[in-house]
């Protein structure tokens, strides 16, 4: 298994890009993914897992750094937080097309101006997909929930902490990234280049935990899901004296009582929002707004103050996917 480090080539220099790679072999430890969904309801393996995951999130946290981004490796040899909060699902949207619209090398001071980055992300992201809608109500929809979320966003944003400090998290920790002996002890973690400074807001329980996606934790699933965040909470904050007790403090953020308050206020649904490839259509109406609270009449009407052209974005967006359709089938009778 290769574990890659880095994947930022150095400031406005003309060079290729370039990772550095460790061989992780079979002594390591496999891949969580292997035995999740077979071994998951093993309460003892579990409390392993839980407590490895807390300590991982913990240590990567003890360290506050002064802006919002990632580390870059520079010719030198140093390794500085210089570049812009490149994660791992921001990854995957500019690799299908999505503009860059945060430039490289440029850090954040303030989680308000990041949380207005990253939706201004999503909408060029949609703006420049082809097949981003399906008809006109689907188009209306999209718009509506972006339109929405630049609204509830200051629920979500801690006053004290608007300014930092910031914390490192990893943007791409799942199963098939951790590392894991028989006992389902930790022992590696690969993919650290999606390691990011970001707000103490966004640190979250995992989400798969209970082997469900992002966009299927509701109703029975949700109650199911919250028994084992509380039974990972318990763990993290037993891991989170003991790091007290054993280091000095480096920050004053409690990070358990951040994650209570994001769970009970519901923000973290509002950072998934931010993060997940394409959670926000799903995430929006049930965890964030009052029940029925978004008939197709609201949306029509919220979805006019997305942009001052909308009625022209829902024409070109219903004329991209059309071509789209018609270069597909063009592509497929050749």
């Amino acid at each position: 298994m290769l574990s890659n480090y880095v994947l930022n080539p150095p400031s406005q220099q003309v060079c290729p890009a370039y990772m550095i790679l460790e061989y992780l072999g079979h002594e390591t430890g496999q891949m969580l993914s292997d035995t999740f969904n077979t071994q998951r309801d093993n309460k003892t393996r579990r409390h392993r897992l839980f407590k490895g995951i807390a300590r991982i999130m913990i240590s990567l946290a003890r360290l506050p750094q002064a802006r919002i981004g990632s580390f870059q490796l520079n010719d030198n040899g140093t390794v500085t937080l210089t570049n812009r909060p490149l994660t791992c699902s921001m990854m995957i949207l500019e690799n299908e097309g999505a503009p860059m619209t945060i430039p490289r090398n440029d850090t954040i001071h303030c989680t308000d101006a990041f949380v207005s980055d990253m939706l201004t992300f999503h909408d060029h992201r949609f703006l420049s997909q082809p097949n981003a809608v399906n008809d006109e109500s689907d188009c209306r929809t999209q718009m509506a929930v972006k339109t929405l979320l630049r609204v509830v966003a200051h629920n979500y944003i801690k006053r004290e902490l608007r300014n930092g400090p910031f914390l490192l998290q990893h943007t791409d920790l799942h199963a098939s990234n951790i590392l894991v002996d028989k006992d389902w002890n930790v022992t590696g973690l690969i993919d650290l280049e999606w390691i990011c400074a970001l707000p103490a807001e966004k640190l979250a329980v995992p989400y798969w935990l209970t082997g469900c996606a992002i966009d299927d934790i509701e109703g029975e699933k949700l109650d199911q899901f919250d028994l084992v965040r509380r039974e990972f909470m318990h763990i993290f904050e037993e891991e989170e004296q003991v790091t007290k007790m054993k280091a000095k403090a480096t920050h004053n953020i409690n990070l358990s009582r951040i994650m209570h308050d994001m769970w009970d206020s519901k923000g973290v649904w509002f950072w998934y929002c931010l993060s997940s490839v394409n959670a926000m259509y799903f995430l929006l109406e049930p965890h964030l707004l009052p029940p029925k609270s978004l008939p197709l009449e609201t949306e029509r009407t919220l979805s006019r103050f997305w942009c001052r052209e909308s009625e022209d974005v829902v024409r070109k967006k219903l004329a991209d996917k059309k071509a789209y359709d018609e270069e597909l089938r063009r592509l497929f009778s050749e």
